[in-house]
């Protein structure tokens, strides 16, 4: 009796273990988490953490990929003598899908930099990727950007870049590697943050940043701009975090109507001696610009920059990477 119990047990055993196994395999194969954007230049990456990627060599309109999944020229792993290298880590504002590639953000500081530069040449490299957010681009560092041995690091942050606690899971053993797991995990966060949001009433673009901006989802994204300073201290650099203002058909200016002004201090709060922050509105609001001049087509409620903004922006930085000494004389 007792021996066919035990073999009922591992009967038993084998065949969940079996069931869980195929599962798991199915889900690896079939389901890709949702929160991504479907362009013919994206694919799903194998790296749960991204979910998807750029894809190697492709060409869209102005977007062209380089062979590293990234968008620009080609560069060799090993850094030149005499070049200061910076990653721009960021979503949308920072790939600029709408504009030529000298027009984006990295393309033009790098431009700027290289302008005024002396024996030092400059490489910026663009990391943005469409609708990524904070713990997608420091894994995107993490595993792409520091092989290339960077000089500085800066961190484009959007007010949406927290995005909707469903796709985000703390970075364990189990949710890394288990197809399965991440998938149960995803389908209950997201039946309660729906529950969450419809007994909140969360329905307009200001209702949706300060919801992405309560503490329980900003904690953790405080924690990774924290952990992408320790990274660039460890290498005797700094992380750079420009605050890109919202530029929406919502917003009217960027002074006392402007609705983020705290959402903008909440970021600019995380300190650490690694961190140089930089709020773009200040350099806009002392340019008397608003969100009409500086986005692509305000009209059509396009918060995307425009190229004349992002050169703006570009100077500004450049200005204030000056003052703080954090490139070469």
């Amino acid at each position: 009796m007792k021996k066919d119990l035990i073999t009922n047990i591992l009967i038993s055993i084998t065949a969940v273990s079996s069931i869980l196994f195929c599962a798991e395999i199915i889900m690896r194969f079939s389901w890709e988490m949702g929160g991504w954007v479907k362009r013919p230049i994206y694919r799903k990456s194998s790296n749960p953490y991204l979910r998807y990627e750029l894809i190697p060599g492709a060409k869209t309109g102005y977007i062209s990929v380089n062979s590293d999944g990234f968008r620009g020229p080609e560069y060799s792993i090993t850094k030149p003598a005499n070049t200061f290298r910076i990653i721009m880590l960021g979503d949308s504002e920072t790939l600029s899908f709408m504009l030529a590639q000298s027009d984006a953000l990295a393309a033009q500081l790098e431009s700027l930099l290289n302008q005024k530069s002396g024996s030092v040449r400059y490489e910026i490299f663009n990391f943005g990727v469409e609708g990524y957010n904070i713990f997608q681009e420091l894994e995107l560092l993490k595993t792409k950007g520091l092989k290339y041995n960077p000089d500085l690091i800066i961190l484009n942050y959007v007010l949406n870049d927290p995005e909707p606690g469903e796709y985000y899971f703390k970075e364990t053993f189990f949710m890394r590697h288990s197809a399965l797991g991440r998938y149960f995990t995803y389908r209950i966060k997201k039946a309660l943050i729906r529950r969450e949001r419809k007994r909140l009433n969360i329905k307009t673009e200001v209702d949706n940043y300060y919801y992405y901006h309560n503490p329980k989802y900003f904690v953790p994204v405080k924690e990774a701009i924290l952990e992408m300073a320790d990274i660039a201290g460890e290498r005797a650099n700094k992380l750079v975090v420009v605050v890109f203002p919202v530029s929406s058909i919502m917003v009217k200016d960027f002074k006392e109507n402007y609705p983020y002004w705290p959402l903008h201090e909440l970021v600019k709060s995380i300190t650490s001696s690694n961190i140089i922050c930089i709020d773009l509105i200040d350099e806009f609001n002392r340019l008397g610009m608003t969100p009409q001049e500086v986005s692509i087509n305000y009209v059509y409620d396009e918060s995307h920059k425009n190229a004349p903004a992002l050169k703006i922006s570009a100077q500004y930085i450049y200005g204030i990477l000056k003052s703080n000494r954090v490139i070469p004389e």
